[in-house]
This record gives structure tokens, sequence and C-alpha cells, in this order.
């Protein structure tokens, strides 16, 4: 998952909400759960082609008062957007 922070504390953060594992923790893959309870979520800058999928979603996305995130894996109930980086 890509998702937009100012700094990598603020992901860290962001990481370690409940909220946000308790969010993620309904979303499934092919009818199984995408994470695990004990999944650890570590925050890291992204790579040039994550960088490129996340402002593909971005600019694609519908209005939304919430973050915009991207996933780099299929999610149940998502659509789906492949991209191959140039």
């Amino acid at each position: 998952m890509v998702f937009d922070a100012t700094s990598i504390e603020e992901a860290r953060g962001i990481c370690a909400l409940p909220e946000f594992r308790a969010d993620l923790g309904e979303l499934k893959r092919q009818g199984r759960p995408l994470f695990g309870d004990m999944a650890v979520f570590a925050a890291r800058d992204a790579t040039a082609a994550e960088t490129v999928t996340f402002n593909y979603a971005l600019t694609n996305a519908g209005p939304s008062d919430g973050p915009t995130m991207a996933f780099l894996v299929p999610v149940d109930g998502m659509v789906v957007t492949i991209i191959q980086p140039e």
C-alpha cells in the first residue's frame, strides 16, 4: 500500500494508529484476510514504480475527504488499475 505523508515519522504514526490497523484488517484478497492480526506495518520511502502508481491513483481518484491510498496488490471489492511504468 502507498499513501501520502509529509514525513517518515508521520507515516509511522499513521501505521501505528489502531483505527488504521482495524480498517486494514477488514480487507480481503481472494476471500482471505489481506493482513493477519500480527502484521507489522513498516513505513518506508516509495520506490519509483510505487510513486508512479500513487500519482496515477491521486490523479484519477474521485473526490474524497479522506486520504488517497493505492494498494499494490488486488483487494476484494476495489477497482483494480494496472500501471506499467515507462
